[in-house]
Parts: structure tokens; C-alpha cells; sequence
């Protein structure tokens, strides 16, 4: 039983004096909007560098939403946007605010939706204080103006390239990350028009301090808006994240907006009231799943996990099942409904948990075949149901690893474990009939391990990775790439 609540605001607290100074040191009149300063001291005040989500279409248009943060000094922002190549000021809108505590800093979380976008189009943006008839310092200070491009309309035939990558938000005990670092800047420069997270975002728990801002470091603390990480690729490439095992919180819907293609598609993007599978205790989680259309294909954003710290007597994989995928849950009716409603055409599916893995620690969900009894799929597992609906692509997280399955008897899809984003590597061993190419790294041992038709790597910067994907019309390409740009298992399939 779901109940919906709100989400909770955090407290706010006052930011440091310093900021507070530079912000008054800009005249607010020497600003035009869609202009960059000459001086960037304003650029202090932006403490999240801007970044996109719910860029879908909406019909006839599309939308974009675009999001950021700033020091509590900022207490009215809006954004403007045009056309790539010109002022980007055709259009501006407000921003809606909510305060944050980032490491006991107080701070605005930012966001500001436009509407009426055309398809297949490129459009750059600005962010500013105050507001468009008083506009205040350009947020941006004297950095370039950020671009992006809508996706193809649906039902179009464009190629369109697309990231997937899981497991990342990482820093280690001095406050870097390097191979997260690298992976960010292959990602940003592959040219992929969006991006999807296969869950597990900013490590341990997706707090608000792990999360971070572009000013404070440490363990811990600013794992995916540090200057030299999401940075890079959030600017210029929408992000559709889904919900992993760490992080089951209010947190990831105020990062993550995803205001526009639940709706239209019939999903849930809210809190509600899980209570009490298996013996766990009520409590308020996150609900995430929707649908969106590109070009040919159909992609299917879903809510395959449970946080850690409420198991009661069962796991993480029989929780969520019990909570997602029965076939009374409101998730799995919502599934088997929008796929029966579209039919044929390309479809990818991403979600946290492994439809195979072969890491000794987060193993294969059986419960997403058969409820947990075996790997045998059932006529009402979620295997199933997307094969009985010609999914063509699973992409999964939650095993640090690359790992490539080969389809199975009854099943119509590839699945594939793309959690190599940053987060600290894992080992493959035991391998499976399954496997058609998998790779895994120790930490402790310093050696590679491998499945399938792969060979070992020598190096763990072989193992952190992301998916390049590339749709054209009914072909897809999709070729892992490492974070010093390598490619490797490419495979192209026609449809």
C-alpha cells in the first residue's frame, strides 16, 4: 500500500561573509541578459554548476528543465535560453527554490523549466540573480554559455547517440577521484545528446554532502558536483537517473526533477509509504518510473531496488520484489500497460538491480525471473514481460563491472551491467553460461579478473566505463567505452 507525502524541506542557515561580499560587489546593471561579464566574481555565488533533466517532448514541443544552486544570498534566479550560436536570451523563466544543507552549509537548490523547445534542436542558456524585469549578476560570471540538444522527435528516423553509467559519485579519503574524473570527461566529449544512470549515485547514502557543491572537498564530500566531475557532462547532456539501493530518498527527487515524462507517460515520480514487506518497517521512499519516446525507440526508466538499511527478514532483491514487481504492484501494471500500449519499435530498459551478474557479492536477481526461485523465468516475472513485449535492451547497475549476457532461451533481450562510473571496482569469478563478455578489478589485489570472451585487464582504468549508444533507424551500436576512451565488446545489431 503507497500513500503519498510530501517531500521535506531542509533547514537553511546562513552562508559565510565572504559570499555574501562578493555578491554585492557586481553591479547588477552592468549585466544584459544573455551577455557574460567581463569579471566572473559573481561566479562565487553558483555553488552547482547548472545541469539538465526531463528534457522530453511534450507533444508537439519539448521541455527541458535546467538545474543548479547557489549560496542563500541568491533569493530569486531565472535562466534564460536561445537558439545555440546566438544570445541565448529569446526566452527567460523563473526558478523555483529549495534550501539545502550541503556539509552544514546552507544553500538554494535551483530549477527552471522551459517549455515550447523544438525537436532536434540546439539551444544554449544563462543563469541569473534577481529576476528578468531586475535582472542581477550573470551566475555564470565570464564562462561560456552551455549547450544542448533536444533529442529527435518521436517517430522520426534520426540517429541519436546516447551514455549509460552506473555506480559513480565517489571520492576517496583525500577528495579525488581521477578515474571518475577522466570517465566524466570521456562522457561529455562522446557525443551523446542524453544520458542515463543505471542507479547508485554519490556515495554512501546520496545525501545532500555527498552530492556536494563546486567549493567544498573531502572524503565523502562532493562526489558528483566537484568543478572536475558531473560538471563536465550535466551542462550539455540531459540526465534521466535511475534509483539505486543507496540513496532511497526525498534527496534524489530534489536532484533529480523529472517533472514532465511521468506524466505524460503515466509514471510516479514522488515519495510514498512502503509498509511492510517482509517484515520491514513503514517508511518513505522515493517512487520512480516513467516512459519516454526518441526517434524510434521507447525507453523505460524503472524502480528496481530498496534501500539497505530495511531489509526485516528478507533481502534487497525479494523487498523489491515484493514492494515492485508483483503483478499487483502499481510498477509492474504500469509496465505491462505502457508496453501493451506501444507496440513494436525499439525499447530499452534501464534499472539498478543485475538481470545477470556475475560479481560474488551483488549477484543476479533471480527475483526479477522468477520471484526468487530460479533463473527459469515465469509467465509473470519481469523477465517476461519484457521479452513477451520485445525489449531489445536491459542496462543495469549495482555490480561494479562490465558485463555483456548473451540472450537466453524465451527472452528477447541483451542485458548488459554498466557499473564502472567511479565508484570503487569489484571482481568477477564464477562464471556463467551467460556470459558472453564480462570484466571486473580487485582493489585489494590489484588484478583483473574476466567471463566470456574477454580478456583480463591490467589495469583497473580498463574497467571504469561507460556505454555509447548509437540508434540509427533500426540499428543499434553499443560500445563500451573506458575512461581513457578505449572501446572494447562493440556490438552493432539490426532490428
Amino acid at each position: 500500500m503507497n500513500t503519498r507525502l510530501p517531500m521535506p524541506t531542509a533547514v537553511r542557515h546562513r552562508r559565510r561573509l565572504a559570499v555574501l561580499v562578493a555578491a554585492l560587489v557586481v553591479p547588477s546593471a552592468l549585466v544584459a541578459l544573455g551577455a557574460s561579464p567581463a569579471s566572473a566574481t559573481a561566479a562565487s555565488q553558483l555553488t552547482r554548476y547548472p545541469y539538465l533533466t526531463d528534457v522530453v517532448s511534450a507533444g508537439s514541443t519539448d521541455n527541458a528543465t535546467v538545474n543548479f544552486a547557489t549560496d542563500q544570498t541568491i533569493t530569486a534566479a531565472f535562466a534564460t535560453i536561445g537558439p545555440a550560436g546566438g544570445s541565448c536570451s529569446g526566452t527567460n523563466r523563473t526558478g523555483s527554490k529549495t534550501g539545502i544543507t550541503v556539509n552544514g552549509v546552507a544553500e538554494n537548490q535551483w530549477k527552471v523549466k522551459f517549455t515550447g523547445l523544438s525537436a532536434g534542436a540546439s539551444y544554449c542558456y544563462r543563469l541569473f540573480s534577481g529576476s528578468p524585469t531586475s535582472p542581477g549578476p550573470d551566475l555564470l560570471g565570464s564562462d561560456p554559455s552551455p549547450v544542448f540538444t533536444t533529442p529527435p522527435a518521436p517517430g522520426s528516423g534520426s540517429t541519436f547517440k546516447f551514455a549509460v553509467f552506473g555506480d559513480w559519485g565517489f571520492t576517496n579519503a583525500d577528495g579525488t577521484n581521477p578515474d571518475q574524473a577522466n570517465l566524466d570527461q570521456q562522457i561529455a566529449a562522446s557525443g551523446a545528446q542524453f544520458a542515463f544512470g543505471t542507479g547508485d549515485t554519490a556515495y554512501p547514502s546520496g545525501s545532500q554532502t555527498n552530492y556536494g557543491d563546486l567549493q567544498q572537498t573531502g572524503a565523502n564530500i562532493s562526489d558528483v558536483f566537484a568543478p572536475n566531475f558531473f560538471k563536465n557532462i550535466g551542462k550539455g547532456i540531459p540526465m534521466y537517473n535511475a534509483l539505486g539501493n543507496h540513496g532511497v530518498s526525498a534527496t534524489y527527487l530534489n536532484i533529480w526533477p523529472q517533472p514532465t515524462a511521468p506524466s505524460l507517460s503515466g509514471g510516479t515520480y514522488q515519495m510514498e509509504t512502503y509498509c511492510c514487506v517482509n517484515g520491514t518497517n513503514s517508511a518513505s521512499y522515493p517512487s520512480a518510473w516513467y516512459a519516454f519516446s526518441v526517434g524510434a525507440a521507447r525507453f523505460y526508466v524503472l524502480d528496481a531496488t530498496w534501500p539497505n538499511g530495511n531489509l526485516g527478514n528478507g533481502s534487497l532483491f525479494s523487498n523489491d520484489y515484493a514492494a515492485h514487481w508483483t503483478t499487483s504492484s502499481p510498477e509492474y501494471q504500469w509496465l505491462a500497460g505502457d508496453l501493451a500500449a506501444h507496440p513494436g519499435g525499439l525499447k530499452f530498459a534501464v534499472m539498478h538491480f543485475p538481470m545477470y551478474s556475475d560479481n560474488p557479492t551483488e549477484t543476479t536477481d533471480t527475483y526479477l525471473h522468477s520471484g526468487g526461485t530460479s533463473l527459469t523465468d515465469t509467465p509473470d516475472g519481469v523477465a517476461s514481460l519484457l521479452s513477451q513485449n520485445g525489449v531489445q535492451y536491459v542496462f543495469n547497475g549495482h555490480a561494479h563491472i562490465y558485463e555483456r549476457n548473451a540472450k537466453q532461451a524465451g527472452e528477447s533481450f541483451v542485458s548488459y551491467v554498466t557499473g564502472g562510473g567511479g565508484a570503487t571496482l569489484e571482481p568477477v569469478s564464477g562464471c556463467h553460461s551467460f556470459d558472453a563478455y564480462a570484466i571486473g578489478w580487485s582493489p585489494t589485489k590489484l588484478k583483473g579478473s574476466k567471463c566470456g570472451s574477454a580478456t583480463a585487464p591490467t589495469s583497473a582504468s580498463q574497467v571504469f566505463h561507460f556505454l555509447l549508444v548509437t540508434v540509427s533507424g533500426t540499428t543499434v551500436t553499443v560500445a563500451p567505452t573506458d575512461e581513457l576512451g578505449r572501446t572494447f565488446d562493440v556490438q552493432t545489431t539490426s532490428f
